[in-house]
């Protein structure tokens, strides 16, 4: 990796020796002072210094089961073309098991990420592909605790065997396939250095599926621009109309859902593009939402099923459905074909969109009235989305209720939730960890 790293690795080791001495938190209050409390009425927002907290957690780590990797079902619809093994062999992980600390988050940040001017353009011309795969590059390292990208990809997907299909869920809502507007949706320079390190321990370029079906609401297609800018030609993509619609939604993998009294809804099957795959990588937008309050990884899983639209009933703060004691996003996250897949959730938030989930990015007044430059990295869907939530809620206030499904995802034992303070004080639970790469 080239890049000027913030810390050192000696400075990243030693950090939580400093923090037990309180030298670190005291530096953090004078530069960055305490968060603001805010109403959802009128916001105030002090805009903050960027500058790294490096909490090193004392508790012990966990080494997780991997996820799963058997043979997926068959779908009733085509399959997807088997893919012609190459001889490239995989590297042996350094370490066949790296521990895996609870509640693990990792936020890298560089200010020269993203130069859009908000004004003119589309804002994915804007992004520095360099400095994006140095940020994946160093979150993956600093979660995995190994030193270099294949490391960190071994660790990540230990029981890694050629010929496996790797799926990653992104986000394209608001896309079209001639989309030409700056309504929010994923970018493809975060996705182009998971795949170099995908390519890294072996995988083949032809075994790796970039897939979102949403629709109902949404066109549920891939715009040419997203594709065009993929660096690898043999990538596949699926989506609901335009990309492989063949594949379809399976009918043996399905959500049965816990609805509240009196509600009703059908059991939702996954999309085959994620039924094939052997492993998932999720990257939602750093955003807020409409209707939810918040659309983060558990809510990215809408583009992973048929007829998504069912649910706001359910998701929509104060709609008729919608419960403190239930929440379909936990049903679908919990489900083996996510939850058991998944190997990493990699947050978006190089502009991110702190208003509303179907406008053009704005510009934060936490990160000094720019583009929070950031991607969050963790194993823990739970503890990534709290993260991201606290930082939504920073800049444009609370939203009641957006975090029901979060306390009850981590009820339901998929992780790790606390709202704590990633500007100043941090978390007792999560072990979050700043990297300012710039």
């Amino acid at each position: 990796m080239s890049r000027k790293p913030g810390i050192t690795r000696r400075q990243f080791l030693t950090g939580g020796s400093v923090a037990a001495a309180g030298l670190l938190l005291g530096h953090l209050h004078r530069t960055i002072g305490y968060a603001t409390r805010l109403s959802a009425e009128a916001p105030t927002v002090t805009a903050r210094v960027y500058c790294p907290l490096i909490i090193v957690d004392t508790r012990a780590a966990t080494t997780p089961p991997s996820p799963t990797a058997t043979t997926p079902p068959s779908p009733t619809a085509t399959a997807i073309p088997s893919p012609t093994p190459t001889n490239t062999p995989v590297p042996s992980p350094t370490a066949t098991a790296v521990p895996q600390i609870k509640g693990h988050v990792v936020h890298t940040y560089h200010p020269r990420a993203t130069f859009w001017s908000y004004s003119t353009g589309w804002y994915g011309d804007s992004v520095d592909a360099r400095i994006v795969a140095d940020m994946v590059d160093e979150g993956v390292v600093q979660l995995t605790r190994t030193t270099t990208r294949a490391d960190a990809w071994a660790a990540l997907l230990p029981a890694y065997q050629l010929g496996q299909l790797i799926a990653i869920k992104v986000s394209l809502n608001n896309a079209s396939r001639e989309d030409d507007d700056n309504e929010i949706d994923a970018l493809m320079e975060p996705i182009n250095a998971v795949i170099r390190g995908l390519l890294a321990i072996g995988a083949p370029e032809q075994n790796i599926w970039i897939f979102d079906v949403t629709h109902g609401d949404h066109p549920g297609m891939i715009p040419l621009r997203f594709k065009r800018r993929c660096a690898y030609a043999q990538v596949n993509f699926a989506s609901y109309q335009d990309e492989h619609p063949e594949l379809g939604f399976s009918t043996v993998e399905k959500v049965r859902f816990n609805t509240p009294p009196g509600a009703t809804l059908p059991d939702l099957p996954f999309c085959n593009a994620l039924v094939n795959a052997h492993y998932l990588i999720n990257i939602p937008l750093l955003k807020r939402h409409v209707g939810a309050g918040v659309s983060l990884g558990f809510k990215n899983h809408f583009g992973s099923i048929d007829r998504c639209n069912l649910l706001h009933r359910y998701t929509d703060i104060g709609a008729d459905y919608f419960s403190d004691t239930h929440s379909p996003l936990v049903d679908i996250n919990s489900h083996p074909q996510i939850r058991q897949k998944t190997i990493l959730t990699i947050g978006d938030g190089l502009f991110g969109n702190p208003v509303n989930n179907i406008s053009a990015p704005r510009r934060w007044r936490t990160f000094g009235d720019a583009a929070p430059n950031s991607l969050f990295f963790s194993r823990d869907p739970v503890a990534i989305d709290c993260v991201m939530a606290d930082y939504l809620r920073a800049e444009s206030g609370e939203t009641p209720g957006s975090d029901v499904y979060l306390r009850l995802a981590a009820a339901a034992g998929l992780g790790v939730y606390e709202r704590g303070d990633p500007w100043s004080r941090g978390y007792e639970q999560i072990v979050y960890e700043r990297v300012n790469l710039s």
